[in-house]
């Protein structure tokens, strides 16, 4: 774990995120900390085709396409990169086997992006003995100077933070660098960005949270040549460098390919009375080595699901599609620069190729890492689904393999560009909390069918699923929870105000009431009704489904530090960065006046970014801040971006001043104030953007 401190202390953010991991590991097997009590209530008997559906559910056929689908004769056991060769060919793979399984109007869609190509990649040691070292390029990273050979000195960097760069005698331009992962340092980005800007030429990383004896892949967008290598080799070339000195030779030859297609595949189970709703089922097709959890398993399950409702004959009411996406692993979109280079086939779908379909798909099942045998199922969703998704978990009786985990909010899975375009969405992923199979193989060229799939798991994901999108094509009324949506906000801001007393929300409140009473009026309306004509069922799913559209897209933003370091791994409330930030400067600029330095550093960082940035020097931080929120093609996290409140100076100009007899703290407090009033500012625009779309959503349901 990475200390908090360039002292060794422990930051309360670093101790923060282990008391979360064992509090969420209590919490979720007392089923005491999901947003939707999966526990509560009685479930209710499935419908006859639901059984029916249940029982024609194919585990072999599941088995068979997962084998087959991670066996292909591709380099790196069987990768899919986006606009690949591989990928053409896998993409037409699925078309196929979605004919076989009787889809209908299987289609194939091509969108743009940035190929990367990992050609070829090579290291040994070449002294005090010879050795060659399986290695492999970190995705995104750039090639060796002509693709041929550096010799140089290795020196070891620990977790390659500032201060072990300055550690280093001699220092390390001009020298290989070799770097023990870890999660705050998000992909190693500012890492080996800090290892450039202090002169080294490469680097190595090795990660000791996975399988000692794989290689872990990952995309990091870094400036420098990066290789991955096992936990058991860097162990190895740690040996020999304390025994003295360590040179080795490395090689990387990359491929950056501008407009290559990337495809979409998807085909049809037509609705025999809402033909033009949709519920959709996805998974990403693309995947680092043979990729059979991540995410060849999902595409296993949808498919199976597709096959077992074509086999029992039943009709849906409403369209049933099933997608494949290449672009979610890497391959930026516009530009290599683009750091959002993840998700990029729902995006391109939802922008550019299909934005009606907004329009039509009343639910989107995301599946992303199932199938591995795992404690929790975890759920992700936006609101107004949670209820029903949390019925759906009882009624279908997983809980006697996995408990649920069901809550808010979707974060940057396929799902993230649903949301975005208002689409109510879920991720579905399992995690073992143990790390056994779940961090343990992620990513990872021994992450192979026998070794990390458990069969009776993905039956959990295929029964799920597919009840899940029967039930949502047979429900006359779309299920949605409206109020589900406010209860979001309303807890935002009640964290908010906790902290930022003086927070100006007393007309966002207002509004948020008069949409819950809209919403309210309109069950009360529903229910009302007895027999309901087909027109009349259409007319409200039209309201209850533009409302969701209006409204949901305003409400969270992507979190750029707060619950995880790794920009846009998460996703927050739109108010949730103001929130801690503005906490976080109060406390620091009471801690200052009253002349306390330790306690005022603290805070600083917990400033979102200073997870990171407290360890890295200013240039860097500023040139990591640039490849997530300077470039041009920020793709689907444009206008979902925190405003990032830059303490980095601040926090050195305190560190410096620390054990100083009588320390002068007044410019700090003056710039901290000054920060502290742009994110007034800015919380001012924020609150008007949420209190816009919920007046919008209040008249799409008052609307006669």
């Amino acid at each position: 774990m990475l200390a908090g401190r360039p002292d060794g202390k422990w930051s309360w953010r670093r101790t923060r995120s282990l008391l979360v991991l064992v509090v969420c590991f209590i919490l979720v097997a007392s089923m005491a900390f999901a947003a939707f009590p999966a526990q509560a209530g009685k479930p209710s008997p499935l419908s006859a085709d639901e059984k029916l559906l249940k029982g024609t559910l194919d585990l072999d056929y599941a088995m068979d396409l997962l084998w087959r689908l991670s066996s292909f004769d591709y380099p790196y056991v069987g990768e899919v990169i986006p606009g690949s060769i591989e990928d053409y060919e896998t993409s037409n793979y699925i078309a196929n086997e979605m004919r076989s399984v009787g889809l209908e109007d299987v289609t194939i869609e091509s969108f743009k992006l940035v190929n990367w190509e990992p050609v070829s990649a090579s290291l040994e040691v070449i002294s005090p003995e010879h050795k060659a070292i399986p290695t492999r390029s970190h995705g995104m990273s750039w090639s060796t100077p002509g693709g041929g050979p550096i010799e140089a000195e290795l020196v070891d960097v620990g977790y390659g933070r500032t201060q072990d760069y300055e550690a280093v005698p001699g220092g390390v331009e001009g020298k290989i660098v070799l770097i023990e992962r870890n999660e705050v340092m998000w992909y190693m980005g500012p890492s080996v960005r800090e290892a450039v800007y202090h002169g080294a030429l490469a680097a190595i990383i090795w990660n000791p949270a996975r399988d000692p004896a794989g290689i872990n892949m990952d995309c990091a967008h870094n400036n420098a040549t990066t290789l991955s290598i096992t936990v058991n080799d860097a162990l190895y070339v740690k040996d020999l460098l304390a025994q003295g000195p360590v040179t080795v030779r490395l090689s990387a030859d990359n491929r950056f390919t501008e407009d290559r297609d990337a495809y979409i595949v998807y085909g049809f189970i037509w609705g025999s009375e809402f033909p033009d709703e949709y519920v959709l089922l996805e998974a990403h097709h693309d995947h680092w080595w043979s990729g059979a959890n991540d995410n060849n398993a999902a595409i296993a399950s949808q498919m199976a699901i597709a096959k077992a409702i074509t086999d029992s004959g039943i009709q849906p009411k409403r369209t049933i599609v099933f997608m494949t996406c290449s672009g979610h692993e890497s391959g930026t979109g516009g530009s290599q620069e683009s750091f959002w280079d993840w998700a990029l086939g729902t995006h391109f779908f939802m922008t550019e190729l299909h934005p009606e379909w907004a329009d039509r798909i009343v639910m989107s099942f995301v599946s992303d890492y199932v199938g591995i045998p795992a404690a929790v199922m975890f759920v992700e969703t936006t609101p107004e689904m949670g209820g029903f998704l949390t019925k759906l978990f009882r009624d279908t009786g997983i809980s006697s393999l996995m408990l649920p985990f069901i809550f808010t909010p979707v974060s940057s899975f396929d799902s993230w560009s649903f949301y975005a375009a208002g689409v109510p969405t879920c991720s579905i992923y399992n995690i073992d909390l143990t790390g056994l199979h779940g961090e343990f193989y992620y990513h990872m060229d021994i992450s192979t069918v026998d070794r990390v799939i458990d069969p009776e798991y993905l039956m959990a994901d295929m029964v799920y699923r597919a009840v899940g999108a029967l039930r949502m094509s047979e429900n006359a009324l779309l299920p949605y929870e409206l109020t589900e949506i406010s209860k979001n906000v309303r807890e935002a801001l009640d964290l908010l105000l906790a902290r930022v007393p003086d927070a100006d929300i007393a007309n966002l409140v207002s509004q948020l009431d008069e949409f819950d009473a809209s919403a309210i009026a309109l069950d009360k309306y529903i229910d009302s009704l007895k027999r309901p004509s087909k027109a009349k069922i259409t007319a409200i799913n039209a309201k209850l489904h533009l409302a969701v559209k209006t409204v949901n897209p305003h409400i969270w933003d992507q979190d750029i530090g707060l619950e995880n370091p790794l920009p846009g791994w998460c996703t927050v409330s739109k108010f949730d960065t103001y929130t801690n930030d503005m906490g976080q400067l109060m406390d620091a600029i009471f801690a200052l006046e009253a002349g306390d330095g330790e306690s005022a550093l603290m805070s600083l960082e917990n400033v979102a970014t200073m997870d990171w940035g407290e360890h890295v020097s200013y240039p860097v931080y500023l040139d990591c801040l640039w490849t997530f929120n300077g470039t041009e093609y920020l793709n689907w996290a444009e206008g979902y971006l925190p405003w990032v409140t830059n303490v980095h100076q601040v926090h050195s100009s305190i560190e410096e001043k620390i054990g100083s007899a009588g320390a002068d703290y007044s410019w700090e407090i003056s710039q901290l104030e000054s920060k502290l009033d742009v994110l007034y500012s800015k919380l001012v625009v924020t609150t008007l953007e949420v209190d816009q779309a919920i007046v919008d959503g209040t008249a799409v349901l008052s609307a006669t």
